[in-house]
């Protein structure tokens, strides 16, 4: 049900998830349990949480209380913390002048603040995962520009690393010169045509 959600193919979430299909389908079928790495991993990659994927009800999540919107009146006790707002992004809650400072500069006061803020995005905000086939390693050098996806159990490590690269001789690097090497494709990283939809 996760993975259908998040529209990713049965074939892009077994390679994902470094399994066959037949075993994917046999946890999706509930006919063989998958280890608890392993749903680990379809957590992060489904952007769901482990007790969701094991079937407990929402009230039992650990700290589901973190993915409810915040309550104007207490945005105020925030102070110095980052709140998500679904329509601008993170932002600084400042108690003292009586605004958010978000990314870009802009502030909003809190007497005035329309928007629902979250401690944690709900997942529905987050891009999903490229689904499309990866490019083999010999074909990175008919492209200019590839999307990157790294390859780690570390969620906020990818999504740090994930977008667009510069293809060059031996490597891909990105604006601030972050680089993947050849040598390591489908290792630690896989290029794409295209980046994620993001709904």
């Amino acid at each position: 049900m996760a993975r259908k959600q998040k529209k990713i193919t049965l074939t892009a979430a077994a390679r994902a998830l470094n399994v066959s299909q037949p075993t994917l389908s046999a946890w999706e079928g509930e006919r063989k349990n998958p280890s608890v790495d392993s749903l680990i991993r379809m957590s992060e990659l489904y952007g769901v949480s482990v007790d969701f994927l094991l079937g407990l009800p929402a009230e039992c999540y650990h700290r589901a209380d973190l993915l409810q919107p915040i309550p104007v009146e207490i945005i105020p006790i925030f102070h110095e913390t980052p709140v998500f707002s679904i329509d601008r992004g993170w932002a600084m809650v400042d108690a003292i002048e009586g605004v958010l400072h978000f990314a870009d500069g802009a502030t909003q006061p809190l007497a005035k603040l329309v928007d629902t803020c979250y401690v944690l995005p709900p997942a529905h905000v987050i891009p999903s995962m490229v689904t499309e086939k990866p490019l083999y390693r010999d074909e990175l050098m008919d492209h200019d520009t590839v999307w990157v996806e790294p390859i780690s159990i570390d969620s906020h490590l990818r999504m740090e690393l994930r977008g667009w690269y510069h293809v060059k001789n031996r490597f891909v690097e990105n604006e601030v010169g972050q680089r993947f090497y050849f040598d390591f494709y489908d290792i630690k990283w896989l290029a794409f045509t295209n980046g994620p939809e993001v709904r």
